[in-house]
């Protein structure tokens, strides 16, 4: 299944059906939880599918079932009464449980996921209502880590690790699928223990490290590009224990024949550049970043722009780094040209709106910086905080179109008359009642600088008001 590019959660990433556990699925206790894992898997299928799997009795006509499906997803029917009334039961040993996955700590939306593997003697096509779904087709295991190979498909970590699984299993001869389950459940991240990094594509991988950083990121996201050929990019802490998803990354390339040709840096914050000097000393290598970073960390080399970053490999990678201030004047954007991957810092964090703190911070060129994103065409797109996403425009937009509203708000308030700057950030940020009052007066001086900028307010006697 591909996700809508929209959705907020791996957006634009390839998976497998599945969803949130409903009430009438059962209960999630412990000891009833895999009945109730089963009873949401069939429900599931079925609302995003059209597929009805795992179920005993007479299956009624397509269009009986259409009928019943458009019934579910509008809130007019619930399925488990509704098989009851069809007289159909569920065939619980039509399920095999295959492996329980977390979602790496990057998100404030994090998934405890069974997963189940299911055979389908006589497959109907998937019929996918557009929606939290995009499409959905049956595919061999073999032809979908093509798709994967050639970065043309993204997958989250378990659904990439269910496939592995399943081509091997195809390329040795028919498993059953209780073979297919011991394979699917045969690694720790699938007993219950969080992911550690994502595998985006092969050679570019996000690694989630645990940082000091602003609510509500608690942990940063390095990036790993390269397969023979490395560099990692922003190693946002210094603590070796806090490191080790990201040696475990870099030293499991190594171990095939790689080398790590430089550290790169998006810009001077520390929760993205404290690890630097650690990582020169373990891996000899280069740090590469802005020239204003060097009062932070010593640079073996300036980036200002432009440059392009070649490296070398079984799937050669191409970097463009692209000046992106606004944030921060230092920040540095890296594009992984043959995949269409923007590496952006934090220039976009998926948990919510990036901070714009002034005099370092500029909302005027944080703005022009999204357009110039935007104008890529980047197709994917790992954050500096939270998880990744493959819907890039809707993202973009979405950034700019909530600051656009933002600076509404503020020539709306200023309409009534002049404002104290206090009295203005209570009254712009009515709508967000939880902000930190001292982030919201920076970023509120972040866009009155923008608009002063654009001629369209002023400061006057300890006030603002809009220019006449």
């Amino acid at each position: 299944m591909k996700r809508a590019e929209a959705n907020p959660f791996l957006g634009g990433f390839h998976s497998f059906p599945g969803g949130r556990v409903s009430r009438e699925d059962g209960p999630t206790e412990e000891e009833s939880l895999e009945l109730t894992m089963v009873r949401c898997a069939v429900r599931e299928t079925f609302e995003e599918t059209g597929m009805l799997v795992g179920l005993s009795g007479a299956v009624p006509p397509p269009e009986a079932q259409r009928t019943l499906r458009e019934q579910l997803l509008n809130g007019n029917a619930e399925f488990w009464p509704s098989m009851e009334e069809l007289g159909l039961t569920l065939d619980r040993e039509a399920f095999t449980a295959a492996g329980r996955w977390i979602t790496p700590p990057f998100s404030r939306m994090r998934f405890n996921t069974m997963f189940f593997v299911a055979e389908i003697r006589d497959p109907k096509p998937p019929d996918v209502w557009p929606g939290e779904l995009e499409s959905g087709e049956w595919i061999t295991p073999r032809d979908a880590l093509k798709l994967w190979d050639e970065d043309r498909a993204a997958l989250a970590t378990p659904t990439l690790h269910a496939i592995q699984v399943l081509a091997a299993g195809a390329a040795q001869g028919a498993e059953s699928p209780k073979r297919l389950a011991a394979g699917l459940a045969g690694i720790p991240e699938a007993n219950g223990v969080p992911s550690r990094n994502v595998v985006l594509f092969p050679g570019v991988v996000m690694v989630p490290l645990r940082t000091e950083t602003l609510l509500p990121a608690t942990h940063t996201n390095a990036v790993v590009v390269g397969d023979r050929d490395i560099v990692v990019i922003d190693p946002g802490t210094a603590d070796p224990d806090d490191l080790k998803p990201l040696f475990e990354v870099v030293d499991a390339e190594r171990a095939r024949g790689g080398s790590v040709k430089a550290i790169l840096l998006t810009h001077r914050h520390k929760d993205h550049l404290l690890g630097a000097d650690l990582l020169r000393e373990r891996y000899k290598a280069q740090v590469w970043g802005h020239a204003s970073i060097s009062d932070r960390v010593r640079l073996d080399r300036k980036l200002a722009g432009g440059e392009r970053i070649e490296l070398q490999g079984p799937h050669p990678r191409l970097l463009l780094a692209i000046p992106t201030p606004g944030h921060s004047r230092s920040h540095i954007a890296f594009y992984e040209e043959r995949s269409h991957t923007l590496i952006a810092g934090d220039l976009v964090s998926t948990l919510g709106t990036v901070v714009i703190n002034p005099p370092d911070g500029n909302m005027g060129e944080y703005m022009r910086s999204l357009e110039r994103i935007r104008e890529l065409g980047a197709l994917a797109l790992l954050p500096g905080h939270g998880p990744p996403s493959r819907g890039v425009p809707h993202l973009i937009e979405a950034l700019i179109e909530h600051r656009r509203q933002r600076e509404s708000r503020i020539l709306r308030a200023l309409e009534g008359g002049a404002m104290t700057e206090e009295a203005l950030r209570e009254e712009v940020y009515k709508d967000t009642p939880g902000a930190a009052a001292e982030l919201a007066a920076r970023t509120l001086e972040a866009h009155l600088e923008n608009l002063i900028e654009q001629g369209k307010v002023q400061r006057k006697d300890g006030r603002v008001t809009l220019v006449q």
